[in-house]
Parts: structure tokens; sequence; C-alpha cells
């Protein structure tokens, strides 16, 4: 959180760019990386990432992938699965360049370590451009979803509920040069019907370009779910510090 903090106030010190009209563009990455961690227990974490996204003057689809896995080692348990997650999803946005843009957004996820079976979220908001240009982007969502959330048994003693949610994020991009850029994307999502009940999300990363089409990331993936002990999960937070390669098309 404070990393995202640190970048936000980098990018509200830059004198106001004018959003600039882009010729359209497509963009493919896909990302493999993990973190290892070695004392009384053994941790290791793998990433994968998937995504897509088309961007004009009219309209802006983007497809996001996502899958993990990580077990720990000790000498008691010996060898345990202790993440497995996947989520997917999608973004539609209208006229992404103007002051107000309207989206349509949709997802999927599972969890094994938030003790989710299934989380289904579709929603609608529009997105407010502060700065967009081809150095640097600051964009504010707020929208409203509805969402289904399924236990992994023996799960939650209320077991699968659905609910509305308010939805709010900032998504910053800041290019440096043409091989360093920063990049931060932080949500809030209150329940609109169940007091107590949010989930925060935020990944923060720093990417060098070793080429046209590889490089290095550095990041830090962040959830909270305040759900997760009450399904059966160790804790609430979820940190996952990471270290990967990244290809791009």
């Amino acid at each position: 959180m404070k990393v995202t903090l640190l970048l936000c106030c980098a990018i509200a010190a830059l004198p106001h760019v004018a959003q600039a009209q882009t010729s359209p563009s497509r963009k493919i990455e896909g990302e493999l990386s993990g973190n290892a961690f070695f004392g009384n227990t053994r941790q290791e974490l793998f990433s994968v990432r998937g995504e897509y996204e088309r961007l004009d003057s009219a309209f802006a689809f983007r497809y996001l992938s996502r899958f993990n896995y990580g077990q720990a080692t000790t000498e008691d348990a010996g060898t345990i699965v202790s993440k497995r997650s996947w989520n997917t999803g999608a973004n539609y946005d209208w006229r992404p360049y103007s002051d107000f843009a309207p989206f349509v957004r949709a997802s999927v996820e599972s969890s094994f370590e938030n003790r989710i079976e299934r989380r289904y979220s579709g929603g609608t908001g529009t997105r407010m451009n502060l700065v967009r240009n081809p150095a640097t982007d600051a964009i504010v969502s707020i929208g409203v979803n509805g969402e289904r959330t399924e236990p992994l048994a023996p799960g939650d003693s209320l077991g699968a509920t659905v609910l509305a949610r308010g939805f709010s994020s900032l998504r910053l991009r800041r290019d440096f040069s043409e091989r360093v850029a920063a990049t931060s994307e932080t949500s809030y999502e209150p329940a609109l019907t169940a007091g107590g009940d949010f989930t925060i999300q935020s990944v923060t990363a720093l990417k060098v370009k070793i080429n046209s089409i590889a490089g290095l990331t550095v990041m830090v993936r962040d959830h909270y779910d305040s759900r997760s002990v009450a399904r059966g999960a160790r804790t609430n937070n979820d940190v996952e510090p990471l270290v990967g390669i990244l290809t791009t098309f």
C-alpha cells in the first residue's frame, strides 16, 4: 500500500498533460513469476498471468487470466499445498479517452487459501481519466457489482452468499524511460447489503524491458478479504512479493 501511495504522489506532482488520442493498439502479455523462502518452513510460490488488451478511441477491451500455485514444507507436516487459486475476467470500456468512460466488467475466481470454491462477479460503472497519455495514466473508477460467493466445504456457516458491492479503484502507470515503467492498481469493494464485508486488492509492479518482447518484473500483490477467516482460511490478508519474466507482443 505504501508503494502505491508513493507512486500516486509522484504522478500527482507531474504537470497536467491533456489526454491524448492515440491510434488503435493491441497488446498481448504473458508473465511467469514466483518466490521462495527458506527457514523452519520452506515456501515456494509460482504464478502465471496472461493479458490481452485492445484499445482505440471508440472502445477498450481488456482480458486477464491468472493462476497461482504454492506449497510449504516443514519437518513435521512434510510438503502441503498452501496456495492454489485462479481468476479470469474482462472489462469493456466505451470512449476510453473521454473524460468519463462508462464500462462493464465480469470475473470468475477460485481460491484454496481464501476458501472460495467459486466467486462470480459482474457490474458496471464509469472511469474518470485524470491523466491519460503515452507516458502516464492516472485513472479513477467507481461502480457497482453483483457477486455470488460459494465457499469451500465445510466453509462459512452462511453458505453461498449473494450481495451487491460498491467498487472504486485507482490505476496508475508511469513510463520513466523506454525501458523502465511502474504500474499500480488498487481497488476497494465494500458490500452494500452487509456491514463489515469488504475486499481490498492492490498490485504494484516495476517493469524493466530487456528487448522488444522480453522484460523483468518485480511486484507486490496484496489481497484482503474480510470474510476469509469466517470461511476457514488462516488469515484475511494475503501478501505476495514476486519476481518474474514478462513477454509482450
